[in-house]
């Protein structure tokens, strides 16, 4: 027994010493981190740098929780911050999709990595220019994954990629999106899309 413990000790301090050194290398790779810790690639189209993936972070980059909210009526009844993971299922979902953000949490700017916020209707607009003229290959940089989203009676549907836009509301109860095919309109606050952050100017 005594063996044993004396094994498994150092192997302990091991694993954490392990742990630590990956989370410092993140740390110091000097990519864009979230509130949860979670590094992503970026990619520049045009005069823009965008991140090349969809955010998955559960926390604001001051630390603060987004609400998980799983339940269907709750889904639908939401007025404040949410967010879940497509069809609840984050081992499934979450490092390729990302998560999916209702618009009271989906349109704020801390959402994002420090000097990355939640594009504006500008923005979508000037990626959208550039891309019209851009061969594949700077299209296919964008990393258009379909990741889905959720309606607002909290019914997740397959389909293409939607962002949100952080520009003021359409209307009391609408906030503008941008779709795969990079068309700007108007959805329900409580539908939830995926959010991609670009640079600050």
């Amino acid at each position: 027994m005594k063996t044993t413990i004396k094994i498994l000790i150092p192997l302990m301090i091991l694993g954490l010493l392990f742990l630590t050194r990956c989370e410092k290398e993140k740390k110091d790779s000097g990519l864009p981190t979230d509130g949860d810790g979670n590094a992503y690639d970026t990619v520049v189209i045009g005069t823009q740098v965008w991140l090349a993936e969809n955010l998955k972070t559960t926390t604001f980059r001051n630390g603060d929780p987004i609400p998980l909210v799983t339940d269907n009526s709750q889904w639908e009844s939401m007025t404040s911050l949410a967010y879940c993971w497509y069809n609840n299922d984050p081992t499934t979902y979450k490092n390729t999709y990302g998560a999916l953000y209702n618009w009271y949490a989906g349109r704020l700017d801390f959402l994002c990595p420090v000097d990355y916020h939640v594009p504006t209707k500008d923005d979508w607009i000037t990626l959208l220019d550039t891309l019209r003229d851009s061969p594949d290959s700077v299209k296919q940089s964008f990393n258009t994954i379909q990741a889905g989203w959720r309606d607002r009676y909290g019914d997740f549907r397959a389909g293409p990629g939607c962002w949100w836009v952080s520009s003021p509301p359409y209307d009391w109860n609408s906030g503008y999106r941008t779709t795969f095919s990079f068309s700007i309109g108007a959805m329900p606050n409580v539908v939830g899309f995926s959010v991609r952050c670009v640079k600050d100017n």
